[in-house]
């Protein structure tokens, strides 16, 4: 082949190739070295360190901006949590939970059966203290008596015999005995009544799902499920906003980054970006060999 052909048709381009391709190495290998800067008598060479070592702490805060900003915003983070892939699971969970039978259930919260049924007798004697609490403060004996002997005093009255025959004061001594016995029958066997009663009535109820008891009270499932649902959203977007309110993204990312030394960065830049950077090394190659075959037409 004739030599000026060749240098006339085939090395310009080449060496525009050639060019390029090493001109766009040199300034993506120059984005990270050298890695520190170097100095000659004591000035720094220009150019060094490379572009993203010597921009790190401004790299950092841009990017923990925008991951704060544009890609951890709140709306993001609670629609994640909301969508129907997330919630249906957890809905459906809970609702499974409220199926189970209330005792199996608190055992397996608990830790265990024993655990549960010391529980289930400590609400007993709790509610037993309370309602015979109650009970006293509301001094049945005395309303007996003072209900009871104005209707026994109504009576007698209205009738002529018996108001010949009864007087107040019998009426008095009549139920003030009747009080004096039921006082003494509520403190002897009142605490006794009222333990059995309650651990009859707490034990049939953890026999029950929580689901029956809420439908007792007026609540079927249908309604049940959506106010869960509506308190999950409502707890999600408010555990999302408290989150966030005590995280601060943005220097969190940019504290991680200018923790990370050079190369660490490095390795993590390029294996995000590894194949654009290729591209436009090989880019640079394309354009010097184009300019490379205008420059023949010249």
């Amino acid at each position: 082949m004739n030599w000026e052909i060749i240098s006339r048709f085939i090395l310009p381009p080449l060496v525009g190739a050639v060019i390029g391709y090493f001109t766009n190495m040199i300034a993506v290998k120059m984005l990270f070295f050298p890695h520190e800067a170097k100095y000659i008598f004591g000035h720094r060479v220009p150019l060094t360190p490379g572009a993203i070592p010597k921009g790190k702490a401004r790299l950092a805060k841009s990017a923990g901006i925008i991951v704060q900003n544009e890609l951890f915003t709140r709306e993001d983070i609670s629609g994640k949590l909301l969508t129907e892939e997330v919630e249906k699971p957890i809905i459906d969970r809970v609702m499974s939970i409220l199926g189970e039978n209330i005792k199996d259930t608190g055992a397996v919260m608990i830790g265990s059966r024993e655990k549960f049924d010391a529980f289930e007798k400590n609400v007993v004697d709790l509610l037993t203290e309370k309602i015979r609490d109650a009970i006293k403060r509301m001094d049945i004996p005395g309303t007996v008596k003072k209900e009871g002997t104005a209707m026994i005093r109504e009576q007698v009255m209205e009738s002529t015999l018996l108001s010949l025959v009864v007087s107040d004061r019998l009426i008095e001594r009549i139920m003030s005995r009747v009080a004096s016995t039921m006082d003494d029958f509520i403190e002897a066997k009142g605490t006794e009544m009222i333990h059995g009663i309650t651990a009859s009535r707490i034990h049939d109820l953890g026999e029950r799902t929580p689901l029956y008891v809420l439908e007792q009270a007026g609540y079927d499932s249908e309604t049940v499920r959506a106010k869960i649902t509506a308190a999950y959203r409502e707890s999600i977007v408010n555990a999302v906003n408290s989150a966030l309110r005590r995280i601060n993204v943005a220097q969190v990312v940019e504290d991680k980054i200018n923790s990370m030394s050079v190369e660490e960065l490095e390795k993590g830049v390029m294996q995000v970006m590894k194949t654009e950077l290729n591209m436009i090394v090989n880019l640079g190659a394309l354009i010097g060999l184009v300019i490379g075959s205008i420059n023949i037409f010249i």
